[in-house]
């Protein structure tokens, strides 16, 4: 049970600091024009490995947006080892998280479906 607990609050504080980061740190343009959030981070058993999604505004090529999150994946990996009080910081990777793109798309489609519906 302690290691589940140490896990999630290690997860907490991946997701913070990379939070802090990936949206007021970035030096690429493209990652700062996308409004960046940092949505989850997913540790394996092991904290080796991180998974991290993050989501970018509506007007965003994801794919750019990825390739610049990949690009300075060292970057983002360093910055997060000077603040971690752990022994290692786990390597990064990125997935771009349109749980609210799809939120979105899903409220306009219902909006749309009312208004054709109260005519």
């Amino acid at each position: 049970m302690t290691g589940k607990r140490r896990l999630a609050r290690l997860q907490e504080e991946i997701q913070r600091e990379l939070a802090s980061i990936v949206e007021f740190q970035s030096r690429d343009p493209i990652v700062r024009a996308a409004f960046p959030t940092v949505m989850d981070v997913r540790l394996s058993i092991d904290a080796r490995h991180a998974k991290v999604y993050v989501a970018a505004g509506t007007e965003t090529d994801s794919d750019a947006f990825l390739s610049a999150l990949i690009h300075d994946r060292g970057f983002y990996r360093s910055e997060l080892a000077r603040r971690l009080s752990t022994r290692h910081t786990p390597e990064l990777q990125f997935i771009v998280d349109r749980t609210v793109e799809r939120s979105l798309r899903l409220e306009q489609l219902l909006r749309d479906d009312e208004d054709s519906g109260s005519d």
